[in-house]
């Protein structure tokens, strides 16, 4: 088969190839998500019916939407279990419920039904929020000596379930370090379908401290305590399209301005190009994305993809156009013995031109990150990382019949690992002082994941890099 469509796909422009083969990728996946297959010569069934209970709030049909099991459907009637393990899993992913059941009745010859009782968590989330002005935790406690005028103290509500159509709402205003106000809205479904939805969010944020060149492969920082030496705004508009269950097409529109100091451009004239104070540009966007996990909070089989292509048209303060693609692959197993393997692979290209200081942004920045290497920073124009984890499911258990409406069980699971991290970040301009850029990195460690209620994740891991440094690394994301 492989031959037949390089066969086919050979006789077609480069770019027509390309295109056809990224669609033929997407339709692979698409089968791959599909239900399990009847298999031959055993008993049918029909679904009878589908019953919900305890959604106080969610809209029925939408939680219909997500398991996506239609009355009248027949399958194998060995594959119910099945069903009933996998319409738990898409419930459990909405993060909207704090308990699950999700029970099959057979009584009746040649039928099934389904009931499935929930428990609704609060979807309301307001809280005092803590951030920290610099990339990580470790930056923050060993090289800014856990300064706590670089801590910003805020109020961060959002909304998890607006209208009981799984649309969100976050706002947060933040005060300190970095004063900003951001807002999102998600309304993911506008069509009967349920496959149409749309997406605004804006934003502000002002600073009297930034980052304004790398040397040594870290940052130096400008500061003036009487003025804001960064300022910048933004605005955005998504269309969601979701044709399955594990795929979704999002493009976007959106408008950024930044501006700084001027002592940010005499300490370094390429922060944004010409020397310019100012950074205003027009971005289009196009993001596809593969969910095919069991769990898109923390997975531990399946497999995800994200691509994303990004045309940006300058103003000012950059080339007049840049276009960037990104990819991000995720490969999870399950292995005997309660071990779970993975490997993650990422990277991004600028098919532009230079791009100023302010846009080369390459390792060391938010999820870009070889393990090891926290401390450190990679401008780059082109960059890949592969992380490789080999953990050991050590506790799964929930603690159940707490006596609290919103919180009726804390489930708690731990995973000691071992891991090894590789990266490599080109920068045909940079200075001869960081020398991590055109070169291979590379990290291996031990460590243990924690994740808990509500989706709450901390991994602490213990790494060395190729420079013989070793430490101990908090994180509060995902890998």
């Amino acid at each position: 088969m492989v031959s037949h469509l390089q066969t086919f796909t050979g006789k077609l422009p480069a770019g027509k190839r390309t295109l056809l083969l990224y669609l033929l990728v997407c339709t692979i996946m698409s089968f791959a998500n599909a239900q399990e297959p009847a298999t031959a010569g055993t008993p049918r069934r029909v679904l009878q019916s589908v019953s919900v209970e305890g959604n106080k709030h969610t809209r029925t049909y939408v939680i219909l939407r997500e398991i996506n099991l239609p009355e009248g459907q027949t399958i194998a009637a060995d594959s119910i279990p099945f069903l009933c393990r996998l319409a738990y899993q898409r419930l459990y992913n909405l993060n909207l419920f704090s308990a699950i059941e999700v029970q099959a009745d057979t009584s009746d010859p040649g039928y099934y039904s389904l009931l499935i009782r929930l428990k609704e968590q609060w979807f309301l989330l307001p809280q005092a929020d803590l951030q920290l002005a610099d990339r990580n935790f470790n930056v923050w406690w060993e090289e800014q000596h856990h300064a706590l005028d670089r801590i910003n103290l805020g109020i961060y509500v959002q909304h998890k379930n607006v209208t009981g159509n799984l649309d969100r709402l976050t706002l947060s205003v933040h005060a300190g370090y970095t004063q900003q106000l951001t807002g999102t809205y998600t309304f993911p479904y506008l069509d009967r379908k349920q496959k149409h939805g749309i997406a605004l969010s804006g934003g502000y944020s002002r600073s009297r401290e930034l980052a304004y060149a790398t040397v040594d492969n870290k940052l130096l920082f400008a500061h003036e305590a009487d003025r804001f030496i960064y300022r910048n705004s933004y605005a955005a508009v998504s269309w969601i399209y979701r044709p399955a269950y594990a795929i979704r097409h999002i493009v976007s529109l959106g408008l950024n301005s930044t501006e700084v100091g001027d002592s940010v451009v005499q300490l370094n004239p390429a922060y944004f190009e010409g020397g310019s104070r100012n950074l205003r540009y027009a971005e289009l966007a196009y993001r596809f994305e593969y969910n095919g996990v069991d769990n898109w909070n923390y997975p531990r089989k399946g497999v995800k993809l994200v691509s994303m292509l990004n045309a940006r048209y300058g103003q000012e303060g950059m080339q007049q156009q840049q276009i960037l693609a990104a990819v991000e692959f995720g490969y999870f197993k399950r292995l005997p013995h309660d071990l779970l393997a993975s490997l993650i692979v990422r990277g991004r290209t600028n098919f532009g031109g230079a791009q100023p200081y302010a846009l080369a942004s390459g390792l060391g920045y938010k999820s870009n990150v070889v393990r090891g290497y926290e401390y450190y920073v990679v401008e780059a124009q082109h960059f890949g990382i592969v992380r490789c984890n080999l953990k050991y499911e050590l506790v799964h258990k929930r603690f159940r019949k707490l006596g609290f409406r919103y919180l009726p069980e804390i489930p708690l699971w731990i995973y000691p690992k071992v891991f090894f991290d590789a990266g490599y970040a080109a920068n045909n301009n940079v200075p001869a002082s960081n020398t991590f850029a055109n070169r291979v990195l590379y990290s291996a460690g031990v460590g243990v994941d924690i994740i808990t209620a509500y989706d709450l994740k901390l991994r602490i891991e213990f790494a060395w890099n190729h420079l013989g440094e070793n430490g101990i690394y908090l994180h509060a994301n995902s890998e």
